[in-house]
């Protein structure tokens, strides 16, 4: 079975410190899930990857040949997929703009009847638990049901380095 984990940033600035702290969840949970599951695979999605002027219009109100190749193939990726894991921050007590705006350029039958996952993040105390309540009902609505399991990753910037991988300290700390 094939899952894509998205990456619900596209902040390049500080704060917070990293500006990426995204990509270290998302890639933490790349390598979790590839060593739990190594008859799986996983790939990432980063909003980055993509062309984001062409996101705003939603891909079915393209002409079939107008349709940017970048988003054409990652609407592909989507209705191939068996599962989705979504990674965002918290943003005003909600899931990321960013994530939201790639989400709502494919319509809801790419997603349908298949399982997601929230993964949440901050650089503060709550790790993003918020944004996932409202998260459910959004993935709800694309078609693809969250499990009633959610991350919640607190001050992720002391749990995850650069590459995904359990900091020392915090690894003792558990």
């Amino acid at each position: 079975m094939h899952f894509l984990i998205f990456l619900g940033s596209v902040r390049t600035s500080t704060p917070p410190r990293p500006a990426r702290l995204g990509e270290r969840v998302a890639k933490a949970c790349l390598q979790v899930l590839g060593h739990a599951y190594p008859e799986h695979s996983f790939e990432l999605i980063d909003p980055l990857d993509y062309s984001q002027d062409a996101i705003f219009k939603p891909h079915f109100a393209y002409a079939k040949s107008k349709v940017p190749d970048d988003l054409d193939a990652l609407a592909q990726k989507i209705e191939q997929a068996h599962g989705y894991v979504m990674v965002s921050p918290e943003y005003n007590h909600s899931m990321s703009p960013a994530l939201a705006h790639l989400l709502n350029h494919f319509g809801s039958s790419l997603f349908s009847f298949k399982p997601s996952a929230i993964v949440t993040y901050s650089a503060g105390q709550w790790g993003g638990m918020r944004a996932a309540v409202g998260m459910r009902t959004f993935l709800s609505e694309l078609g693809c049901l969250p499990v009633s399991a959610m991350i919640h990753v607190p001050k992720a910037q002391e749990v995850f380095d650069e590459q995904g991988s359990v900091l020392a300290e915090a690894s003792s700390d558990q």
